[in-house]
């Protein structure tokens, strides 16, 4: 009896520690993912904004590029949560 309920929670523990680890897995990927597209957005937003515009401001080429990347995850994170949501309904 004792080495069933054992067992069950020893179960449990190893489903929740693989959950938690392949998020953490994930998290890492992506946030890997976001830096290698950081320098590429920065480079778009510096050649698409006129040159007089970034000696006055140089603060402008980051806003945008957070606001780039900002709408990007926002997308993303729909996508997947709708994603995962359909996946949990099965």
């Amino acid at each position: 009896m004792v080495v069933k309920k054992i067992r069950g929670h020893a179960s449990y523990v190893r489903e929740k520690f693989k959950d938690h680890a392949s998020t953490a897995i994930i998290a890492a990927f992506s946030f890997l993912i976001g830096l290698s597209w950081k320098d590429f957005i920065v480079m778009v937003v510096k050649e698409n904004i006129p040159l007089g515009m970034l000696e006055g401001r140089p603060y402008l080429v980051e806003l945008w590029t957070a606001l780039v990347v900002t709408v990007i995850a926002i997308v993303g994170i729909a996508l997947v949560s709708s994603w995962a949501q359909k996946e949990e309904k099965k």
